[in-house]
């Protein structure tokens, strides 16, 4: 039976809750479709910097563009053998280690370089801080440029009961690492590509969840809205016809 629109009664409240829900979980929807384009841009900058040709640093900072994500360059220098950074919480297969950041020092820059080494297995023990041998001669490395982002769980970077070297860190942000150890850095690092370093391993892709979840996830959250919307379309018509049935 057809109802009248002005015969038509409309719960405010419920429809103030539903609109409001099929809102947030629109919004959610569209922000994991955004989060699988930023993805996919992040496996499509990587693969793409499987062929390049590494350029000096000290070319590449004297262009007037920034540094590009995975742009693989090179520079000369020693690494400081006494001060590393072990960052903390990094699996390779189950296996829990460190990511080691060396500093680089180089005549060719007025800050320091942070290089990623690579990772190494953790001790058995969570109190045993590992040592790593650093090679003492000059190098000429070759990387992908790292901008690092905060990650917004992390409060507290250092452990404030370990001040010696090396330092564990939860996130490694040269700004940071900066403003705590009084240390001038540059504001990227580099993942090592070349030379291999014994003891080392580098697995460079990117470890986040891939852009086809992301997808799933905004299918699920759009699925959640329209699902919303027929249940209050049907609780609506139902309200509405046992009304009208009542009236004489």
């Amino acid at each position: 039976m057809s109802l009248k629109r002005s015969n038509i009664k409309i719960p405010l409240v419920a429809s103030i809750v539903t609109v409001i829900a099929i809102a947030i979980l629109v919004k959610l929807g569209f922000w994991q479709l955004d989060r699988a384009q930023q993805k996919q841009q992040l496996f499509t900058d990587f693969a793409q910097a499987q062929n390049q040709q590494a350029r000096p640093l000290t070319d590449r900072l004297s262009d007037r563009n920034s540094l590009n994500r995975f742009e693989l360059i090179s520079v000369t220098g020693q690494i400081d053998t006494k001060r590393y950074f072990l960052l903390d919480n990094q699996m390779v297969e189950g296996q829990p280690g460190y990511h080691v950041i060396a500093l680089l020092k180089s005549t060719q820059l007025s800050e320091l370089l942070p290089v990623n080494l690579g990772w190494i297995a953790a001790p058995r023990s969570r109190s045993e801080i590992p040592t790593v041998e650093l090679p003492q001669q000059e190098l000429t490395i070759e990387g992908l440029v790292r901008i690092p982002q905060a990650n917004q769980f992390i409060s507290q970077v250092f452990e404030e009961q370990h001040t010696k070297w090396p330092k564990r860190v939860q996130e490694f942000i040269p700004q940071t690492i900066s403003e705590h150890t009084g240390i001038a850095l540059k504001p990227y690092e580099l993942l090592l590509v070349s030379p291999q370093l014994k003891g080392f391993r580098q697995q460079w892709e990117p470890q986040v969840m891939a852009p086809e979840k992301h997808q799933a996830y905004a299918v699920q959250w759009f699925s959640l809205a329209i699902a919303c919307l027929v249940v209050y379309l049907v609780v609506l018509y139902k309200l509405n016809k046992s009304k009208q049935e009542e009236t004489p």
